[in-house]
């Protein structure tokens, strides 16, 4: 389903942006270029000064909490039109947590124990 990271981090980006957009909540230029920031994507090239322009825009705490309700909120809205989708975002997660990439904070925080497999719970 996913090939790559980039592919992964870009269909938790879609979910993040459409979930924004149904709200009506705005997302910032920098806001939606950090979501996409990693370390480890080939594809993404960092830029210190997104860093810097973010920070003069909102808090790392508040921007996380944000992203994360995004998130979650999107997950549910997916698995009530679609039961399988949870399939979808555990693939995706899985691919993408095999680097380093800014969104993986807030897709744990707001999905992490959706996501884990079932034996991972009693780690």
């Amino acid at each position: 389903m996913f090939a790559t990271q980039t592919e992964a981090k870009l269909f938790f980006v879609g979910k993040v942006l459409a979930q924004a957009h149904a709200e009506q909540m705005g997302l910032s230029a920098a806001e939606q270029a950090m979501l996409s920031w990693s370390e480890s994507d080939p594809a993404f090239t960092p830029d210190p000064a997104l860093v810097e322009q973010l920070a003069t825009e909102i808090s790392d705490d508040d921007y996380e909490t944000k992203v994360a309700g995004l998130l979650e909120r999107s997950y549910q809205r997916d698995l009530k039109s679609d039961g399988a989708a949870r399939d979808g975002y555990r693939k995706a997660y899985s691919m993408l947590a095999q680097g380093d990439h800014y969104l993986l904070v807030m897709i744990r925080r707001a999905l992490g124990r959706h996501l884990r497999p079932w034996w991972a719970l009693w780690r």
